[in-house]
């Protein structure tokens, strides 16, 4: 988790909307959790708290724990659907 992305790399990654993901990474460096360096025209984000690389390696064990029932989880789907989905 050390080395810096942009924003098209973390869209890349996470399957959501480019504005989404500027809006989630701009409050997550509001609040100190990243880190954001203008590289010409783009920003590179990385880490800013090393706890968040331990916050994300604990959500990925318990996603892992739980892996047969997030697979099995018809709610998620929906709610994307839906519009409910946040």
């Amino acid at each position: 988790m050390a080395a810096e992305r942009t924003s098209a790399e973390c869209v890349e990654h996470a399957g959501i909307s480019q504005p989404r993901v500027s809006v989630h990474l701009s409050c997550l460096a509001d609040c100190g959790y990243v880190t954001a360096r203008r590289d010409g025209k783009k920003l590179r984000y990385s880490v800013g708290d090393p706890r968040v690389a331990d916050l994300v390696m604990l959500a990925r064990s318990l996603a892992a724990d739980n892996a047969a029932a997030l697979t099995c989880c018809t709610r998620i789907d929906t709610a994307r659907v839906n519009g409910a989905g946040h």
